[in-house]
């Protein structure tokens, strides 16, 4: 959890839309987010900053597992926002660089 909230504003400000869906997508399938509160993220707000700031948020109130979940997706399909952010997965666990 405190990775998360310690990498929140990074996030917020580096994410891309393609990440930003994708992991949505992967937190809907992993059922860390219903219908729903992925599409209160996905429609209710305008810009990417704001959708990643819904997001992060949500996942923070959902508890380590979800966390480790948002973590994990970074690590496995956005390499430049997993470097730029710290993280770095091996050995089949996400782990926190710095």
């Amino acid at each position: 959890d405190q990775t998360l909230r310690d990498k929140r504003k990074l996030f917020v400000s580096s994410v891309n839309t393609g990440t930003l869906n994708g992991l949505l997508d992967e937190l809907l399938e992993k059922r860390v987010l219903n219908q729903e509160e992925m599409e209160r993220v996905r429609y209710e707000n305008a810009t990417v900053m704001d959708k990643a700031r819904a997001l992060i948020d949500s996942v923070l109130r959902k508890g380590s597992q979800a966390c480790q979940i948002f973590i994990c997706y970074i690590c496995d399909e956005d390499a430049f926002l997993a470097e730029k952010m710290g993280l770095s997965s091996g050995k089949g666990q996400c782990l926190t660089l710095r």
